[in-house]
């Protein structure tokens, strides 16, 4: 999958890579400081990017030049450093170091000079074999280091970096930004900052020159950008073979992956983790947790975690993904409840894009936290629902294949079980207008996944009015259907539950219902209910006795429809219809 993806990124041209990468490139949190050939301070300005939109303020004057200065003076990782690890810049041209270190002491004048020292005699970094080898073939190539620059502009951090106040700068170097950066860079061409941060990159570009070796007077190595083979981790050599890195990449394949994991990087800084690579049309666009790709996509996805680098968490095929969706997906107000919160919801919502989808998903079965926990860690989930955590834990991934990816197999069962399991938490719960919201959303589902499904939409208007009217008439007249049947069971078994005083039991009672798998059982439920609250019967004793009877005279083909007795429970009652009942009063 990498090596397709750094194919439709290997087609970009080198402008274009470059192009690609700055325009997109995010300055780390910190004090940015330009300095003129003449040792005047030209530019300084504080970046701060805004985590919640993943912007930062690009108006800045001198943003590109520092951008462009920033990207070919990066550390291409933590370890990489050149002398001392508390300096992060890779080349005279510029010196990073982070405020904390010089408020505390940290940067001594001794460090300085080594940095400067390592940067003017290259052999005290790279010693002998093949390092200095792989070092002296790019020098013949890019040339030597300039000198008299470089003890010039290491004259000015020895002069300035430990009394930052006496240049009047407008910056911040208070102890509040210790953890930001102090960036310098020197004023120069912009291909002599890009020469000499290749001199740094190529030189390590591998993960270690011991594994280098030499094909055909080509150097060939394990290239560093998310790979980190050491002697802590055994398990990554392959120790069947002579040679024993998994792979093995010539300088320009090692450079491109570098590039193409400092594009996924910036795109990471901006909060946009969800990476798609489109063969076809050979384009890599990224988008946060809450955004779509505007156009279709063929080829591949890739979920990004920013840590000290960018690592690539998960990955996956996309055949063919469009956020429009083929068939319309409509979300069908069935049970005609009211929501005053939203009057408009009776209404329903038609829905043609995958992203409407996933937000009725994500409000009305999760609370909200699917989008934002699609990769969380578990300990990461704060619910006061564990049905709730359970069946996100157990079905995010799934959604997020078929909500972003288009994969829909599997789906109608995995929505079935775990609406399921959702609609039975809410009622538990007593959260009776949730439950009813999911419950629509549930049946609604099951209608799109089923070709030619039933619609269902008369369930609950036309069964509790046909039922209403049984209960009322003067004569008796027995349930007609399986439907009527279990929805009479809901509502007989949600008037149990509002004579129970006891509060705190509530949820054990209404349980067995909803995991009732046979007639008998529900029988049992029911018989066992109305003799222990028959005394108390006094709202509605007619119609009780009578659902009672109507109940019992009746035998099920069908086996138990668990959705029916569901929408008996959560629609209005009956039994309790024009009486004051606070206990169906929702959350």
């Amino acid at each position: 999958m990498l090596g397709e993806c750094l194919e439709v990124f290997g087609s970009y041209t080198e402008e274009e890579r470059e192009r690609r990468i700055l325009d997109h490139y995010i300055p780390k949190d910190g004090s940015y400081i330009l300095v003129g050939k003449n040792g005047e301070v030209i530019s300084a300005t504080d970046f701060k990017l805004d985590k919640k939109t993943g912007k930062i303020n690009k108006s800045a004057v001198h943003f590109n030049e520092f951008c462009y200065y920033d990207y070919y003076s990066n550390l291409i990782v933590m370890q990489k450093y050149l002398s001392n690890k508390i300096i992060h810049s890779n080349n005279y041209l510029s010196f990073y170091i982070k405020k904390k270190n010089i408020l505390n002491g940290g940067l001594t004048s001794e460090i300085i000079t080594e940095y400067y020292d390592v940067l003017e005699h290259p052999e005290k970094k790279w010693g002998k074999g093949k390092q200095l080898s792989t070092y002296q073939k790019l020098e013949a190539e890019i040339g030597q280091i300039d000198i008299k620059v470089l003890q010039k502009n290491k004259e000015w951090i020895l002069e300035h970096i430990f009394d930052m106040d006496k240049l009047g700068l407008n910056i911040d170097m208070s102890k509040k930004s210790k953890e930001d950066y102090l960036k310098i860079f020197f004023e120069a061409e912009k291909e002599e900052y890009q020469r000499e941060g290749n001199r740094y990159f190529v030189s390590n570009i591998y993960n270690s020159n011991v594994y280098n070796i030499i094909v055909n007077d080509e150097i060939l190595g394990l290239p560093v950008n998310n790979m980190n083979m050491n002697s802590k981790k055994p398990f990554l050599s392959v120790k069947t073979r002579k040679v024993v890195p998994s792979h093995l990449l010539n300088r320009d394949d090692a450079v491109l992956r570098k590039q193409f994991f400092d594009y996924l990087m910036n795109f990471a800084m901006a909060g946009k983790y969800n990476v798609y690579v489109d063969m076809e049309k050979k384009n890599i666009t990224a988008f946060t947790d809450d955004e779509y790709p505007p156009d279709s996509v063929t080829g591949f996805y890739i979920r990004l975690q920013k840590g000290k680098e960018v690592e690539i968490r998960d990955q996956d095929v996309v055949p063919f993904f469009d956020n429009h969706l083929k068939k319309s997906f409509f979300y069908e107000n069935k049970l005609r409840i009211e929501d005053e919160k939203n009057p408009e919801y009776e209404f329903g919502k038609t829905c043609t894009t995958y992203k409407e989808i996933e937000e009725l998903i994500n409000d009305i079965f999760f609370s909200k936290l699917l989008v934002k926990h699609y990769f969380s860690e578990e300990a990461e989930i704060k619910t006061g629902e564990e049905a709730v955590k359970r069946m996100l834990l157990l079905s995010r991934r799934k959604l997020f294949g078929w909500l972003h990816l288009g994969n829909a197999a599997g789906m109608k069962g995995l929505l079935d079980q775990i609406s399921r399991e959702l609609i039975k938490s809410s009622i538990s719960n007593e959260y009776m207008v949730k439950a009813a919201k999911q419950l629509n959303l549930r049946l609604s589902l099951m209608q799109y996944f089923t070709e030619g499904g039933e619609d269902m939409a008369d369930f609950s208007v036309e069964l509790r009015e046909n039922l209403k009217a049984k209960l009322c008439s003067e004569e008796y007249v027995g349930l007609e259907s399986d439907k009527e049947y279990y929805f009479a069971v809901g509502q007989l078994a949600r008037y149990f539950v509002y004579l129970n005083k006891t509060g705190k039991k509530k949820q054990s009672m209404i349980n067995p219902f909803l995991n009732a798998g046979t007639d008998k059982k529900l029988k049992d439920l029911v018989g066992k209910y109305f003799k222990k609250y028959n005394y108390a019967i006094f709202v509605g004793a007619k119609r009780v006795s009578r659902l009672y009877g109507m109940i019992e005279g009746y035998e099920p083909q069908e086996s138990v429809l668990q959705d029916m007795i569901s929408a008996g429970f959560v629609i209005d009652n009956l039994l309790l219809e024009g009486k004051e009942k606070e206990e169906q009063e929702d959350e």
